[in-house]
């Protein structure tokens, strides 16, 4: 498992088998699911500053 961590929501994501993704300014995010995805292309600036906490 390649693993990383859904910016939205937080939760831990394999990226071997997720379908999930984006690439935001030459960086791939992963998401658990469709709604953590459709939540950080309306905003990911929201989702990456630093002072963001996910929750699920």
């Amino acid at each position: 498992m390649a693993p990383a961590i859904a910016p939205v929501c937080g939760m831990d994501v394999d990226t071997t088998t997720s379908l999930l993704s984006v690439e935001h300014d030459g960086t791939t995010y992963w998401f658990c699911g469709k709604g953590c995805l459709l939540e950080f292309q309306d905003d990911p600036d929201k989702y990456l500053d630093p002072s963001y906490k996910p929750s699920m």
